[in-house]
């Protein structure tokens, strides 16, 4: 699960594009999965996985079991579609729900396929 974050933030930190999306104050989200919690911070300034998630109060919360979520990391679905098919369950406003996903999207790993002619 953490290689799966690390990568997103590494993705956060590289595309020019999504620092203009980030609020300046830090976004707190939330992974939980069974008993683990993962934190992520998200701001224009600084894009972090969080030491210590007690000391922040998470603005949004993603739940479910760490296959789905690494599947929502992956890219390989959309977070409102795994939530209507109650795979994840979330806490948050609507608007985070549309931020969350759009830098989920946007940080999605693209894979490339070759076209034959």
């Amino acid at each position: 699960m953490i290689n799966h974050l690390e990568t997103l933030i590494e993705q956060c930190r590289s595309k020019y594009h999504l620092q203009l999306l980030f609020p300046s104050n830090p976004f707190i989200l939330d992974f939980q999965c069974e008993d683990q919690r993962y934190t992520i911070s998200l701001s224009n300034k600084e894009c972090k996985i969080v030491e210590d998630p007690m000391a922040h109060d998470p603005q949004f919360v993603i739940q479910g079991n760490e296959d789905m979520i690494a599947c929502l990391l992956e890219g390989e679905e959309l977070l409102s579609r795994m939530v209507e098919n109650n795979q994840l369950d979330i806490k948050g406003g609507y608007r985070q729900l549309l931020f969350i996903e759009s830098v989920l999207w946007l940080t999605r790993p693209v894979v490339k396929e070759t076209v034959e002619i």
